[in-house]
């Protein structure tokens, strides 16, 4: 299944797209935020600030297959889309063994603002 292009902006942390003036984050003040979407950005925060790049990715997946697109799609557009967004400039990549299977696995932690 293909992605339908969005009407609107899309949240740059979860690439929800936002069409209503509900989609929208807000700021501590109550006003809009312009850049993230309600579920992720609320009363001026993030509501999962201790998200990991690997648990982005696995709720984008999820996300995604939820609409009917293949996890293999899911994962591959995930993987590919996450870097841009603004929401990886706030995240500190750090690369560990992947528990003795001979490959790296990038990890991320949000750096306090």
């Amino acid at each position: 299944m293909e992605p339908k292009e969005p009407k609107g902006p899309i949240c740059q942390s979860c690439v929800m797209p936002m069409e209503k003036p509900e989609d929208f984050g807000t700021e501590a003040d109550g006003s809009r935020n312009e850049e993230y979407c309600r579920f992720c950005y609320r009363d001026g925060g993030f509501t999962d600030p201790d998200i990991t790049m690997e648990q982005m990715i696995n709720k984008l997946v999820g996300m995604a297959t939820s609409m009917e697109m293949s996890e293999e799609q899911a994962r591959a557009m995930a993987n590919a889309v996450i870097p841009g967004l603004k929401v990886a400039e706030r995240v500190k990549y750090s690369l560990r063994p992947d528990r003795g299977r001979g490959r790296t696995t990038a990890q991320a932690s949000f750096i306090a603002a």
